[in-house]
């Protein structure tokens, strides 16, 4: 009766502790995944490349900044919407968008994505 008390309580704290865990797992959006096309997987180096913490700025360089795009024909970034409450914040990563460019895009305007950046030094 014991060996089965003790069986049946490793066997849910097992299950339980698994359900934990996987619960906890990130979701990795960035993930190499084999279902991912061409376009996103430049535009995911473009945005690693071009978008870093800005050390050399002098000013308050925290927050976050909301914004809105799709892309175009020719694989440039059309910035529909964008917010911050930092405005210099919200300025430098506009200019840092407006420089990507990650290849033709022959099936037209891309969905909108819609991405959140959170700036603060580590």
């Amino acid at each position: 009766m014991k060996n089965l008390i003790l069986r049946t309580s490793l066997l849910l704290a097992t299950v339980i502790t698994m359900g934990y865990s996987r619960a906890a797992e990130p979701a990795l959006p960035s993930a190499p995944s084999t279902h991912r096309s061409t376009l996103e997987r430049n535009l995911d180096r473009a945005l690693n490349k071009h978008l870093a913490y800005p050390l050399l700025e002098r000013a308050d360089m925290n927050g976050e900044v909301m914004v809105s795009f799709v892309i175009d024909k020719e694989g440039k970034l059309e910035v529909l919407h964008c917010s911050s409450p930092n405005e210099r914040l919200k300025d430098y990563v506009l200019r840092k968008l407006a420089r990507i460019d990650i290849g033709d895009n022959p099936e037209g305007i891309w969905r909108t994505s819609h991405i959140k950046f959170t700036f603060r030094p580590e």
